[in-house]
């Protein structure tokens, strides 16, 4: 009877330093900590623009991480007319925001709807996405006045008092420059040689808001630039009026803001 109870005592003693030895061990294990979670606003945006017309004001998309850790998040859309001047980037906790902006060039009036998707690998509700429309409304049936682009005081008066009012300018280019050397790189289609206090219009290397490289679209369209294209030719551009140093100016954002006149 000894030896039972011998053997009984050894096998609890056994079972109880199994006990102590797993609760240490689960006391061990790191709590994990809450994933990375993304979180977009607004949900949805809407463009509307004119036909024919000047390009809509941007919008701005935030993107962050409600979770724990860091988010490495990337953004992409699926038309060709939106814009997103940031496509990825890291959050912890802070904001990031992406300025969204959209290219009318060449677009019919209508409806149109884009998709953005915001994913990350680590986060737990990958992907979001952002719904995007955008309102296309048909261009002025009214025939609009064409300006002379040696009107300087009427175009200084517009551009004074009416700088919302988007305007036909026609006139020959006289003369054209590249400054590449200067901030911005801009290109001079000038209307008058000497071109101080006449009218002219400007194509920047990239628009200062979205990054958009405006300049390397208006090679593609005409070839082989446009200070080359357009020098000698009647042309009409379309867009608001702006005074710099006291003269009128359009600054063109597209291709389609400038046509040639058989």
């Amino acid at each position: 009877m000894a030896k039972k109870h011998g053997w009984h005592s050894l096998l609890f003693f056994g079972l109880t330093l199994l006990l102590l030895a797993s609760s240490v061990i689960a006391c061990a294990e790191p709590i994990s900590s809450s994933p990375t979670a993304i979180t977009v606003g607004p949900s949805n945006l809407s463009f509307e623009a004119q036909q024919d017309g000047v390009n809509p004001a941007s919008h701005t998309l935030s993107i962050w991480n409600s979770g724990r850790g860091t988010l490495s998040w990337s953004a992409s859309g699926n038309a060709d007319w939106l814009i997103l001047n940031l496509c990825s980037g890291s959050s912890t906790e802070e904001i990031d925001n992406i300025t969204l902006s959209v290219d009318i060039s060449g677009m019919d009036a209508g409806s149109y709807a884009a998709v953005i998707a915001i994913s990350a690998s680590e986060a737990i509700n990958t992907p979001q996405t952002v719904a995007v429309n955008l309102t296309i409304n048909p261009a002025a049936k009214e025939e609009q006045e064409v300006i002379d682009a040696l009107d300087t005081e009427k175009l200084l008066d517009i551009g004074y008092n009416h700088p919302e009012d988007v305007v036909t300018v026609e006139g020959v280019i006289a003369r054209t420059y590249y400054a590449e050397e200067s901030k911005g790189e801009p290109t001079f289609l000038d209307f008058h040689d000497p071109y101080e206090g006449y009218f002219k219009c400007i194509i920047w290397k990239e628009d200062i808001e979205t990054g958009e490289l405006i300049r390397d679209k208006f090679i593609k369209t005409f070839p082989p630039n446009p200070e080359t294209h357009f020098l000698n030719k009647k042309v009409r551009v379309k867009g608001k009026i702006e005074i710099y140093k006291g003269d009128p100016e359009i600054v063109l954002h597209g291709p389609s803001r400038i046509w040639i006149m058989e």
